[in-house]
């Protein structure tokens, strides 16, 4: 006999083993029992949380014969499993499943609906299960419609779906909605525990919960990875087995990354990240395992000073935005962590340079007139330029961005497209008509303005901005009063954000 996938055999035989989603098999245990069950439900969840098999158990309950003489009073007796029904309802023609992820067309949808008002062969009512319906077409959709709306007697749909967003709302108001939740990463881990007892192999519990985290919350992912291991293991499947059967980085490999840069050694950065390469991972797989470690040993140490954590996770993140498409992602991920590793390093080489050797002053050399020689910066006290007047503020403002042209030609460029908005407590504060250009200048220039302005009045200055998208161009304070509405119009006629 051929190998049974673990997927299949795990599956439930009752509500009482539908695992992780009580909140449903509770409810459908007391519509049974009291005999309210719904004509059309709508199972709504992600991949591997029992959609399909909540729907099997719901056909082969509306028609077993416990259930139909009033027998039954628990989850674990529903469906029984026994009667000639449950047993034969698998291979019933009254039971119908239907794909409609390759089978979306609206000829596809009559033919299986052909039978609808057809009385049941055997059974009592005749199911009709169609999986991932969402992927109908509309003339399809609209097909079925009718018949949810107004049943032929003893028909039943079990319509399932991973997005109900694309389930027409004339559909999802017709049926009952089961919303299927993420399976607990504990309750995955301890139903493998069970699932390797029947398979009679020891799972350890780090193994069994680094399964439950890949899983994503998926049962059937669960136990198809626990099927993988268990092909490849002898009699016990460890974490070191987990790791290497789904090529996976180990948590050791990672704590030797992760404990480099906090001690600061480049030479074992380089040496721990290439031992993570040799996986054969992708270099954004290692970063995302890196991260999820990483929150780990967050959640241990909540107590203690988790800051540096923080900033090496934003730093990793950042990173796996930059390699994404990039194509040299092994590279931006070194540079990430050689950068984290050495940050005394980098701010003490710009804080303190190293010390050179003074030089002979040369010889006085007269420059000719002709030459232009850049002025010195000229301090300004603060309290004779600011005086809280808006016009003389920002005409003082404006004169210290002009002077930025003849040494600054960069950022001067950069300035046109900023409003002086007001100074106060030390502050100047800027509006941008645009959220790229605030981005941008404060990513590139703002320090440079920030210490340039400092300079001229001889203290600390801060710029703090803002977007204003009904703001006037800055360049219309470049021309006359009188041009500016036209100038203006026409700009925003144009679609133009600057003019020369």
């Amino acid at each position: 006999m051929a190998y049974e996938a673990l997927y299949t055999r795990g599956r439930p035989k009752n509500f009482a083993q539908l695992i992780g989603q009580e909140h449903i098999s509770n409810a459908l245990t007391r519509a049974v029992i009291s005999k309210r069950l719904s004509h059309a439900y709508l199972l709504v969840g992600t991949r591997g949380t029992g959609k399909t098999s909540t729907a099997r158990l719901l056909a082969k309950a509306m028609n077993c014969e416990k259930v139909l003489a009033g027998k039954v009073s628990a989850a674990k007796d529903i469906p029984c499993n026994e009667c000639a029904s449950c047993k034969s309802i698998d291979s019933s023609p009254d039971n119908v499943e239907f794909d409609a992820a390759s089978n979306r067309s609206v000829d596809d949808v009559a033919r299986l609906l052909s039978t609808a008002y057809m009385a049941p062969l055997q059974s009592r009512v005749k199911t009709f299960i169609i999986d991932e319906v969402h992927m109908l077409s509309n003339e399809a959709i609209n097909s079925i419609l009718k018949l949810i709306e107004e049943p032929p007697p003893n028909v039943a749909f079990f319509l399932a779906t991973t997005e109900i967003n694309k389930v027409p709302m004339t559909i999802r108001s017709r049926c009952q909605v089961l919303n299927f939740r993420l399976i607990p990463q504990e309750t995955i881990a301890a139903h493998l525990q069970d699932m390797a007892k029947i398979l009679a192999i020891e799972l350890e519990n780090d193994a069994a919960k680094k399964i439950a985290r890949l899983a994503e919350g998926s049962m059937r992912d669960a136990l198809t990875y626990l099927d993988q291991c268990y092909a490849m293991a002898d009699k016990k499947i460890t974490l070191a087995d987990v790791n290497e059967t789904l090529g996976l980085v180990s948590d050791a490999d990672l704590d030797e990354i992760i404990s480099a840069v906090q001690s600061q050694n480049r030479a074992e950065v380089g040496r721990a990240i290439n031992h993570a390469f040799r996986s054969g991972l992708s270099s954004i797989s290692i970063a995302e395992a890196l991260i999820t470690r990483l929150r780990d040993i967050e959640f241990e140490n909540l107590r203690g000073d988790i800051s540096d954590l923080d900033n090496f996770v934003d730093a990793v993140r950042k990173a796996i935005l930059e390699m994404q498409g990039s194509g040299v992602p092994d590279i931006i991920l070194e540079m990430t962590l050689m950068k984290l590793a050495a940050p005394k390093i980098i701010s003490a080489t710009v804080a303190q340079p190293i010390a050179q050797p003074k030089p002979a002053p040369p010889p006085k050399i007269e420059v000719p007139a002709t030459e232009t020689i850049t002025p010195p910066i000229e301090k300004i006290e603060t309290a004779k330029v600011f005086t809280g007047n808006f016009d003389a503020d920002k005409k003082f403002f404006l004169s210290i961005v002009s002077e930025l042209g003849q040494t600054r030609r960069t950022l001067a460029m950069s300035m046109k497209v900023a409003n002086f908005d007001r100074f106060s407590d030390g502050i100047i504060k800027l509006k941008f008509q645009s959220v790229g250009t605030e981005e941008e200048f404060n990513s590139v220039h703002k320090t440079e303005l920030e210490n340039f302005i400092a300079q001229k009045l001889g203290h600390p200055v801060k710029i703090e901005t803002a977007v204003d998208t009904n703001l006037p161009n800055p360049n219309l304070d470049r021309i006359k009063a009188q041009h500016r509405t036209f100038v203006d119009t026409a700009m925003k006629t144009f679609g133009a954000d600057n003019f020369e």
